[in-house]
């Protein structure tokens, strides 16, 4: 419903343009009303308004001036004038501080007014619908300064922001994963938040984290202390100020890690939380083990590293904004292991705590395991010995690998087993070990930030001159050419 004010110094012209339309019908709620310009100024000041339905000539303070004031302090509100038919000038001016519409008095008719609403109803929703994508950003913004751990930079206001900030505000963030709320879905899921005092509610969703942004005046008790509500993990702050919201907001989603560590569910307020600091954290080299283990098809190991990793960001204390983002990369990376991009990553957004997430967490491993079993070289032969130095060399092409060992390995005379291989598998045994340590090369420089001689290390390619050649032979380009692509 669109809240209306009637500022009108005559009571029966009030009261009849309160009973000529059904309001409510026609999407409308009257919350306000005023003898003159100067108390509707006040309600302004306390309440948000959408439309204001104004006398231009009263006491105090006319029609014309109360818009006037109303524009400079930056308030939107949509304004509908009522005139008398010698106010033309009147009704000039407010038409040029922007008035919506006039009626005029004398001959108001439920035709006139329904139209004039209607006309004011568009209006309303298309702007309503503009100021929620302006408000998104908004809120959007300040999240990503908090949780990418930028430098805090100034943040554009928006009007339908800067319009609420002599109100006070409450944060109350909700662990829900991907389940997602409608605008009024809310309502009935936190019992323990009194939305009979809220001026305007914003929601906004993002890591699995919903936030409800709820202002209201400063003396309205938001929060209930009396209810409970153990559906969900609940960190709520109160009675902020406008220019807390960044820090207060950020210590939330700090405290949510609490909950999410420990799987718990209930409401806390932030004030009486003991704050954690996180360590500093550094999962980078974890992970570059991770993907070795990974190449080498070592299951067991993979989880254990699984398990440290989150282990390591549990003793960090972690907010488990970081901790999904960490998730996500390792899961880009292992899709990535596998050639396929990045599959879906709601089940990673959708758990509830640390456990739930690691175990998405390996059961896709799992699965990228399987698939990446799939994509290794297959080159089979009727020659066992032959197999088994394939093997070997699918598993440790990262080692020094050489006709001279190979042919030691099954014992057999080196240039009997050159030709053998050659024979078998269509290509020298170096050809085939050049092929496959390109091949991971060419990972490892599109999915990782690793210098082109770490690479080359990684790759078994002991001299970075040689590789570079190499590369080049095969793929036609350096390594550093095909990274910057």
């Amino acid at each position: 419903m669109w809240k209306v004010m009637l500022v009108e110094d005559e009571m029966f012209v009030r009261e009849s343009v309160k009973m000529i339309v059904n309001w409510e019908e026609l999407g409308f709620t009257i919350l306000g009303e005023a003898d003159n310009g100067e108390e509707a100024l006040q309600l302004l000041q306390q309440k948000h308004f959408d439309l204001v339905i104004t006398d231009i000539k009263m006491p105090v303070m006319d029609g014309v001036e109360l818009l006037k004031q109303a524009r400079e302090l930056d308030y939107n509100c949509k304004f509908i004038m009522l005139s008398c038919m010698n106010e033309f000038e009147y009704v000039r001016q407010a038409l040029e501080y922007g008035a919506s519409n006039y009626i005029l008095k004398l001959s108001m008719s439920v035709s006139s007014l329904v139209e004039a609403l209607s006309k004011i109803k568009l209006e309303l929703e298309e702007q309503s619908q503009y100021a929620d994508q302006r408000i998104n950003l908004f809120y959007q913004q300040i999240w990503r300064h908090i949780t990418e751990m930028e430098q805090e930079e100034h943040v554009a206001v928006p009007s339908v922001i800067a319009e609420l900030q002599h109100f006070n505000l409450t944060l109350v963030a909700v662990i829900r994963g991907e389940e997602r709320w409608s605008s009024k879905e809310h309502i009935g899921a936190l019992p323990f938040i009194d939305y009979r005092y809220a001026e305007v509610t914003h929601l906004y969703h993002s890591e699995g984290l919903t936030t409800v942004f709820i202002w209201h005046k400063p003396e309205a008790p938001i929060i209930d202390t009396s209810a409970e509500d153990n559906n969900y993990a609940i960190v709520y702050g109160t009675g902020l100020h406008y220019s807390q919201l960044h820090m207060q907001w950020s210590r939330i989603i700090q405290q949510m890690s609490m909950f999410w560590y420990s799987g718990m569910k209930g409401v806390f307020c932030v004030d009486a939380m003991e704050v954690k600091e996180s360590a500093p954290y550094f999962v980078w080299r974890k992970k570059r083990e991770l993907i070795s283990s990974f190449e080498k098809l070592e299951e067991k190991r993979c989880q254990e590293l699984i398990d440290d990793i989150w282990n390591d960001m549990r003793s960090s204390h972690l907010s488990m904004v970081h901790v999904k983002k960490i998730a996500a990369d390792i899961d880009y990376t292992l899709y990535s292991m596998i050639q396929k991009g990045s599959s879906s990553q709601s089940a990673l957004f959708d758990a509830r705590n640390h456990e739930q997430l690691k175990g998405a967490i390996l059961t896709r491993l799992q699965l990228c395991l399987n698939a990446y079993k799939q994509t290794q070289p297959t080159i089979m032969t009727d020659h066992p010995e032959v197999n088994k130095v394939i093997k070997y060399i699918n598993d440790n092409f990262h080692n020094d690998i050489s006709v001279k060992s190979m042919a030691a390995m099954i014992a057999m005379d080196e240039n009997y087993f050159s030709s053998l291989f050659k024979s078998k598998t269509k290509e020298s045994l170096i050809t085939y070990v050049h092929q496959l340590r390109i091949n991971k090369a060419l990972f490892y420089l599109t999915q990782t930030d690793l210098t082109i001689h770490q690479i080359s290390e990684n790759v078994g390619f002991k001299n970075i001159n040689y590789f570079n050649r190499i590369f080049k032979r095969m793929k036609g380009v350096t390594p550093s050419q095909y990274r910057e692509g």
